[in-house]
């Protein structure tokens, strides 16, 4: 690998790093420092990717859309390597892989993975164009748990849902195998000898992948 393109994949992992610090809610000139060193936040500010609101650092337009993509790109290879490949030890592939897929393959594995809003560490996933456009290039490997016929069966593989101690606490939880008994007047799932209907807004937030 060329000087330049390890320069661009280390600004790429600062730019990836600035994301997770404002999404926590702890970003500060200091915090953004520490984490990177003062010299890097320089460098950063220098290009003009970075600007100063006080004590708070603001993304440029086009560091923000870069910062964006990356997040979005490491969070996908992260659902790719979870639920497809099922790897317990993946981000150093995940970290690798967010550099050297384009647009298209960003899109299509987005689609093929049903658009996933988190990330296996329930973190959220930045929308791309096709989450926008609903598009479906392919048969998603994961679906909402309402895409699924009547009588089959899948494994819960990520709940988006503020309800998660409640569905813990009735025993659905990723990696749970569930079976779909009825969907009207309400949805009915059927867990070992357990049987629970759900209401809509709790449905909406479970997404699965079928299984034979």
């Amino acid at each position: 690998m060329s000087h330049e393109c390890r320069h661009e994949e280390s600004i790429d992992e600062m730019l990836e790093t600035f994301w997770e610090l404002r999404e926590r809610n702890v970003l500060t000139r200091q915090a953004l420092g520490e984490a990177l060193s003062d010299a890097s936040v320089e460098m950063l500010a220098s290009k003009g990717m970075i600007s100063f609101d006080g004590d708070t650092p603001v993304l440029g337009a086009d560091a923000e859309a870069r910062a964006r993509d990356i997040v979005r790109r490491h969070r996908l290879a992260e659902r790719l390597f979870h639920d497809v490949l099922d790897l317990s030890n993946y981000e150093a592939d995940a970290c690798s892989f967010e550099h050297v897929i384009s647009k298209d393959v960003e899109e299509a594995l987005c689609t093929f993975l049903g658009h996933p809003p988190t990330c296996p560490h329930n973190k959220p996933i930045p929308k791309g164009a096709c989450c926008r456009a609903g598009t479906r290039k392919f048969t998603p490997l994961v679906s909402n748990l309402n895409h699924i016929d009547v009588g089959s069966r899948a494994t819960v593989e990520f709940l988006n849902t503020p309800h998660l101690d409640k569905l813990a606490s009735m025993g659905l939880s990723p990696g749970s195998v569930i079976r779909l008994i009825q969907k009207s007047p309400s949805v009915v799932i059927q867990i070992d000898e357990t049987t629970l209907a759900l209401d809509g807004e709790i449905v909406k937030g479970i997404y699965v992948k079928s299984v034979s």
